[in-house]
Order: structure tokens, then sequence, then C-alpha cells
């Protein structure tokens, strides 16, 4: 009996831990699934015309159940723009993993970030443009620093430093001169009529050719 006893309890626990195992699931399934449908709904409509109305209809739930997951609007965009920072960070370092010299890995990743702007422009807007603040925000669990992001820009530089590819200097200076060229074209872009897409690439290659004559030894 005692060996029947402990079997059945053991089946129970192993059926309560797969119980609880498929909840969290759900839960998370469902989580990710808003955050989903708030990504769309944001790439389509902008942040003025984002509201979790919008994405509580998309995936046909109540929009009490989003609070469940988000404290508010502003948790749900901060969340929607950290999977902007995601995949901003993975075409920064696909480019700095190119084989090739510093000035060209520099040069891939400022082409990676540009493409980035224009190819997804209401994110950029969010993330750099509307909500800078956020930048200095600490990171929610599950994702990581959005200043990774900028230490794949960072680790390129030193990299060039270290192989005397660079001419000695200032790692902070030299990050800060690469990233202030590429957002201000990208900035540019988005928020005048001046600098067109088409053009936007050939004319950061020309600012690359001007400020790589000043960093080569």
């Amino acid at each position: 009996m005692s060996g029947e006893g402990t079997a059945t309890s053991t089946r129970q626990q192993r059926l309560q831990h797969n119980s609880a195992e498929r909840r969290a699931q759900k839960k998370l399934d469902l989580r990710q699934s808003m955050l989903g449908a708030a990504t769309a709904l944001f790439e389509r409509d902008g942040f003025e015309g984002f509201s979790l109305r919008q994405v509580a209809e998309a995936i046909g739930y109540s929009p009490t159940s989003i609070y469940l997951y988000f404290r508010d609007k502003e948790d749900l965009l901060h969340h929607v723009a950290l999977e902007g920072f995601r995949s901003f960070g993975q075409d920064l370092q696909r480019a700095a993993d190119q084989p090739g010299s510093a000035r060209e890995r520099l040069c891939a990743i400022g082409l990676a970030y540009l493409r980035f702007g224009l190819r997804r422009p209401l994110h950029y807007r969010l993330m750099f443009m509307v909500r800078g603040d956020w930048l200095g925000l600490p990171t929610p669990s599950g994702y990581d620093s959005v200043i990774d992001s900028f230490g794949v820009l960072e680790q390129a530089v030193q990299r060039g430093l270290d192989s005397g590819e660079l001419r000695p200097g200032d790692l902070q200076v030299y990050t800060s001169l690469l990233w202030a060229n590429v957002h201000g074209l990208v900035s540019l872009h988005l928020a005048t009529p001046y600098f067109p897409a088409e053009v936007l690439e050939g004319l950061y290659l020309q600012h690359q050719e001007v400020i790589g004559r000043n960093l080569s030894p």
C-alpha cells in the first residue's frame, strides 16, 4: 500500500507540475501576443494613435487583461521600444561580426544603424526622438540593456585602437562622433524633407570618407 500511495503521490505531483508549466506557458504566450499586437499597431499608427483598447481588440481580450501584464500604456510602449532595441542590437552585432578592417566594420555598423532607421522609422522615433529618456530607465527582466547596443560600436572602436588601425584617441570621443553622425542623418531624414531616403546611404558613405581620413593613423 505504501508503494502504491507513493506512486499515486508522485503522479499527482507530476500532473500538478505539468499543469503549472502549461499555465505559465499560456501566460507567457498571452503576454507575447499582447506585445506582438502592440508592436504591429504602433508601427501602423505611431505614438499618437496607439491605444490599449486597440491592442485588446487585436488579441480578443478585454483592455483590463493587459493590466495583468503591463502597468499601463507607458509600460507597454516601453516594452515595444525594448523589442526595437533587441532587433537594433542584433543588426549592429551582425555588422560588427563581418570580416574586414576596423574602418570597414565601423562603416558597416553605421549602415546597419541607418537602415534600421529607414526600415522602422516609427520605432526609431520612439526609441531615440520621442522617448529618449527611456534610454536611462532600468532594463526589465528578459531584456539586454539598451546600452549594449551602443556597446557594439564602442567595442569596434576599441578593437581599431588596439590594433593600431585607428589613430590613438579617446574611446568615448570617437564613439560619440560616429554615433552622432549617423543619428543626425537619420533624425534629419525623419524630421525634414531635405534628406530623402534615396540619398542617405550615399551621403553617409561620403561622411565616412571624411571622418575616416581624420581617424586613420
